[in-house]
């Protein structure tokens, strides 16, 4: 359970996060005990504070790991994020400790994780009392997707013969 609030709370913010960018006013839906129920706030971000995860960026991991790896991105424009970055192996095999070619007793293998992601979808309508649409309202609706973050090496699975 705390870990679905968790996960919740991400993307809550993640959806602050987003709607701020484009300098949108965000309503908040449940606010127990917060007094902020339906009621609209602006989020300000200070663009001078970056995140300071690691000393050591994450392309240079990249290289620096026995088994190398490569990020692409994907890009949806109704999810959140909208885009993930993929990492995709860039050998079969891992580099070898001595650092001269690829040690073939070893095996690069991509390492997976599941990721919550929110989808934007079109809220159904009606009407309104005026005979006009009204305007186009979304929803959010929770998903999950299973990303490549990096690539490990491992022992070849070798299953012996009877």
């Amino acid at each position: 359970m705390l870990l679905l609030s968790r996960a919740l709370l991400m993307l809550g913010l993640a959806m602050l996060l987003h709607a701020t960018r484009k300098e949108q006013a965000v309503s908040m839906k449940s606010g127990r005990g917060t007094g902020l129920k339906g009621k609209k706030v602006r989020l300000v971000l200070d663009p001078s504070v970056q995140p300071q995860i690691t000393s050591t960026s994450p392309s240079s991991i990249a290289n620096m790991s026995l088994s190398p790896w490569t990020y692409r991105d994907t890009y949806v424009a109704s999810r959140l994020p909208s885009r993930i970055s993929h990492a995709q192996c860039l050998t079969s095999s891992c580099r070898s400790l001595q650092g001269e070619g690829e040690d073939a007793a070893l095996e690069a293998k991509p390492i997976y994780y599941q990721v919550l992601v929110l989808h934007r979808v079109p809220k159904q309508q009606q009407n309104n009392k005026r005979g006009r649409k009204a305007r186009n309202k979304f929803v959010f609706r929770l998903g999950t997707e299973v990303i490549t973050v990096g690539c490990t090496c491992v022992r070849p699975s070798v299953i012996p013969q009877q």
